[in-house]
């Protein structure tokens, strides 16, 4: 169970919802039972006059007291379960948002080769599955339960107080926890295992629709097929096994509270014949355990996924990572780059020969080479992206790890080779640099890449939506709008992979021009072919002939 503590801590935080949110529960479990309770007991005790004056025996009733209780508890019950719905359900909601907040900002600080390790199948079950399993940990696992127990309690003090026998009643009900403790345990595994396994049933699948062509070029397309079949079956089989499990424990739940309600009935019963209580009192009380059994008949189905809860914590805690303040490193902010013998790597193979040079606060370096010459992955090295390398890295004369270094990405502008852009405005895209800049600022770093006429011709120029990946724009325009993005972004050390690529060189000439105010007083470091696809630079280092 300790995956969930960290799940459980962060929910408890909204302790105030989660209270109001259960005593709204409370209050309809309350309502349900108490009309249940008082229609039964108004029935008889109808009944019992009526045929007290068929008999000529001297009897009346006020029916106007327990009838406006019963249209009390009817209108509280509807309003409760109304309400109840509503802002739990906008509690599960913020519940989930804090989870999605707290795991993207853990993954803000992973180690990259830990993010690339996994496949965006993997990622899209992590971050959509996963996350909507854990929706279960409040309305399903930490609610109803204290609920149940509160409404036992609660009837037990009642019974207590007005006739003892009566406890008698509610032992089934208590035993409900040991079924439910034996349906956890025989399905906690499979339970687990379901999940995992629709995670690499995902993840195949995906695996296979990505790959089809070249899957049927080499007549492999039935293998894969009957291989998707066979991990369906299996996935199928684990839940028919829960559900099994599940439907058990939902049948000895539902044995349990009928057998409380007969045991409430027969001791009421004993109760009346001895006269400590009216029959109508008696009944009351058998119809009020039996509406309490609702707070106990949705338990089975909650426990029975406890398993794919506590998988799906497991899996979450696995990712990303949380940097103590204490983490080693300068405190990023300008100062001279010193490279001693820098080698970067991938897949255990250097991409180039030791690298020893100096870059000063505001110097400008270009890394030139050919494809593959690691020109792309020395960016990464220097943006935190990247702890695959060796050797000495320096900020004004102090050892620094960039991927592990606090907050050094918040003082880097990185511009990669992959344009991302979001379906938005063009304002939205820029802000995510800055979120503060105004619209004079926009407008000033887009004409420094040379898209003033593009927001001439947008309808609603800044704020013209551009699509998803900005589809609405040419490949040229998205990548110079990229740019203006990591132009804009407050930072002392800009990274710029191929700026200009989907360019002319007309363009590329204007913007190399335009772009310096907002080059000036920043360490830059660019990577392309040669330095006539670079902004102006101090120092070149040429990767061609590495190792």
């Amino acid at each position: 169970m300790n995956e969930l503590r960290p799940w459980v801590e962060l929910i408890a935080a909204r302790w105030r919802r989660l209270l109001v949110g259960g005593l709204l529960m409370f209050a309809t479990v309350l309502a349900g039972i108490g009309l249940l309770a008082l229609s039964g007991w108004f029935i008889t005790a109808t009944a019992l006059t009526g045929l007290l004056l068929a008999a000529g025996v001297a009897a009346q009733l006020d029916i106007y007291t327990p009838g406006g209780g019963i249209r009390f508890f009817a209108l509280a019950r509807t309003v409760s379960r109304y309400l109840e719905r509503v802002y739990n359900h906008d509690t599960v909601l913020r519940l989930l948002a804090d989870v999605r907040v707290t795991l993207f900002s853990r993954l803000t600080m992973t180690r990259p080769n830990r993010v690339g390790a996994k496949r965006p199948a993997d990622w899209l079950n992590r971050l959509i599955a996963d996350i909507d399993a854990l929706d279960t940990l409040y309305l399903q696992l930490v609610a109803p339960p204290g609920l149940a127990l509160a409404g036992l309690l609660l009837a037990g003090l009642v019974m207590a107080m007005v006739a003892p026998p009566l406890i008698w009643s509610l032992v089934p009900l208590a035993l409900l926890p040991l079924v439910l403790y034996l349906l956890a345990r025989h399905t906690l595994a499979p339970s687990r295992n379901q999940g995992e396994q629709a995670e690499a049933l995902r993840g195949r699948f995906v695996d296979v629709i990505e790959g089809n062509a070249e899957l049927q070029a080499a007549h492999l397309w039935s293998r894969e097929a009957d291989a998707l079949l066979h991990n369906s079956r299996t996935l199928d089989n684990t839940r028919l096994l829960v559900e099994r499990q599940a439907a058990m424990a939902n049948g000895l739940t539902l044995m349990a509270v009928q057998l409380a309600s007969v045991i409430a009935m027969l001791t009421g019963l004993s109760l009346w014949r001895s006269g400590e209580l009216s029959g109508p009192v008696a009944l009351l009380f058998t119809l009020a355990v039996l509406g309490l059994g609702e707070a106990f008949t949705g338990l089975p189905a909650a426990f029975s996924r406890l398993g794919a809860t506590l998988g799906a914590a497991g899996r979450l805690n696995g990712e990303g990572e949380s940097r103590s303040p204490g983490d080693s490193g300068p405190h990023p902010g300008p100062g001279n780059l010193q490279f001693a013998d820098l080698v970067v790597e991938q897949n255990g193979e250097a991409l180039m020969r030791p690298v020893s040079l100096e870059l000063p606060e505001g110097g400008r370096l270009a890394l030139i080479g050919r494809s593959g010459a690691g020109k792309s992955t020395m960016l990464d090295v220097l943006a935190g992206l990247n702890d695959n390398w060796h050797g000495e890295l320096k900020l004004a004369g102090r050892a620094l790890d960039p991927a592990s270094t606090r907050d050094w990405r918040s003082g880097v502008s990185y511009l990669t080779q992959r344009t991302h852009l979001f379906s938005d405005t063009v304002a939205a895209n820029l802000r995510i640099a800055k979120p503060e800049a105004a619209d004079q600022e926009l407008n000033a770093v887009l004409a420094a890449v040379a898209l003033t006429p593009l927001l001439e011709r947008l309808p609603n120029g800044l704020y013209s939506m551009i699509g998803e990946q900005g589809r609405r724009l040419s490949g040229g325009e998205r990548r110079r709008l990229a740019l203006a993005r990591a132009l804009l972004r407050p930072s002392w050390l800009l990274l710029l992979d191929e700026p200009f690529t989907g360019l002319d060189s007309a363009t590329i000439e204007q913007i190399r021009v335009s772009m310096e105010p907002w080059l000036q007083g920043r360490t830059c470091v660019f990577a392309g072919h040669n330095t006539a696809a670079l902004p102006g630079t101090d120092i070149q280092l040429n990767l061609d002939g590495s190792q």
